[in-house]
């Protein structure tokens, strides 16, 4: 009886420790944290069925997806990607994903574990984050360095953003390390890691004055609108700043962890009023005719433009995450979260694997598509832009991509995978202490 009672004792430590939240008759939105915010999952009722919620690694992929082919400059693909259906683009996506997927698992892991414990496992996933933008970082300067000696274009070096490291490499690494120096392509991730490395003193502020953190957010989002100094200072200066300027895209960030930690204890009932949907359907069918409408004046001049893009401008400011790229990216959210069920069908279908996949390893995935970018960019600039060779290096680049997702996808199942020498061991074992 004493070693049932320790078994027993153990198994639901176990359980708790895997964060597994078990209710009855209804479904329970639940985050499984292997100090990585990527780790989501809808447990339903029975312990056994366990399921993501495929839309965010749908999303997530496309959005890196789309990171790939805008890089590319010239690139008649970059015309059918989101930034020419909507205000917003992949990185609004990439930021609202995140923040929620963020908010849900660090979320649950304060209300099981206290903020000490949650806080080291957010500053965790910080230093993975780091890690990766530093290596990244090296990797991209190698390729350029190495292409702009090979070609003997120092063109390159200016595009990239380069030329700095290649001059004074020594304070440039350094202004690197401290996340100032963002080569092309190398700004999301230091933004990214600055968003989440406040996300544990935001959520311990969800727990006791949600609407006094969403208010400081939002105002701090309106007085970058309104004072562009109001920024963090970047390599080279001194009048460079960050290009996504931390303290407008917090706004995004946070709005979708709180979303994020509300959706652990039943979400947000006003959410659901049908006014609500309708005004985002509206907002996002205007945004969609007004971008699609630029879109195809690029490519036909005599198209005549409905709505001049002059006027709009102030507010579809990038860096500062500008009013109507906001508006946008939230009401497209809203919309799918609406319609789209979490299970959906077509997500589990073989076309949508390949977004999924390559969502679920979204690191992974977005710092090989950046070093893809480049490459594609050489290729095309340096040997023919036909439209031919544009497909074949877009194609090339996403096959490359989804296979390191699958390999990715194959040695964590496999790394899952109980041997059966072990299972057998482990069975005999406890028919042992059972006796």
């Amino acid at each position: 009886m004493i070693y049932r009672r320790r078994l027993k004792k153990y198994v639901d430590a176990s359980q708790q420790d895997r964060g597994v939240v078990i209710r009855r008759n209804k479904p329970a939105l639940v985050a499984v944290d292997r100090s990585d915010s990527e780790e989501i999952m809808t447990i339903a009722t029975s312990p056994s069925a366990t399921e993501r919620d495929l839309r965010l690694d749908f999303f997530r992929g496309l959005a890196l997806f789309c990171m790939f082919i805008d890089h590319m400059p010239n690139n008649i693909l970059a015309d059918f990607t989101l930034q020419s259906m909507m205000f917003s683009d992949a990185a609004e996506v990439f930021i609202l994903i995140s923040g929620y997927t963020a908010g849900m698992v660090y979320g649950r892991a304060m209300e099981r574990q206290g903020f000490l414990v949650a806080g080291v496992r957010v500053y965790h996933r910080v230093w993975q984050l780091y890690v990766a933008h530093v290596f990244l970082f090296m990797m991209f300067m190698a390729t350029v360095a190495y292409t702009v000696g090979a070609l003997n274009n120092s063109l390159y070096a200016e595009e990239f953003g380069a030329a700095n490291f290649l001059n004074e490499p020594g304070l440039a690494v350094l202004k690197a390390l401290t996340l100032q120096f963002q080569p092309a392509f190398m700004d999301i991730l230091p933004l990214y890691i600055v968003l989440l490395a406040v996300l544990p003193f935001v959520l311990a502020g969800f727990r006791s004055w949600p609407g006094v953190v969403i208010f400081v957010s939002f105002a701090l989002w309106l007085a970058v609108q309104f004072d562009k100094r109001i920024a963090l200072p970047a390599y080279p200066g001194p009048d460079r700043v960050w290009f996504f300027n931390p303290f407008a895209w917090q706004a995004l960030f946070l709005l979708g962890a709180w979303l994020g930690w509300r959706g652990t204890s039943g979400g947000v009932s006003w959410l659901s009023r049908r006014w609500l949907f309708w005004l985002a359907a509206g907002l996002s069918l205007a945004g969609f005719l007004i971008r699609f409408n630029w879109t195809l004046h690029g490519f036909y001049d005599p198209l005549p433009v409905a709505v001049s893009d002059k006027p709009l401008w102030p507010f579809l400011n990038k860096g500062d995450l500008g009013l109507l790229r906001f508006a946008n990216v939230l009401a497209l959210a809203l919309l799918v979260a609406r319609l789209i069920h979490p299970q959906a069908r077509f997500l589990a279908s073989q076309a949508a694997r390949p977004f999924v996949i390559c969502g679920r390893n979204s690191l992974h995935i977005f710092c090989l598509g950046i070093l893809l970018s480049a490459l594609g960019h050489f290729v095309l600039s340096e040997y023919d832009s036909a439209i031919s060779i544009q497909l074949l290096v877009n194609l090339a680049g996403i096959l490359v991509m989804c296979l390191t997702a699958g390999m990715l996808d194959w040695y964590k199942t496999m790394g899952r995978a109980q041997p059966p020498r072990f299972a057998a061991a482990q069975s005999g074992r406890g028919n042992r202490l059972s006796k």
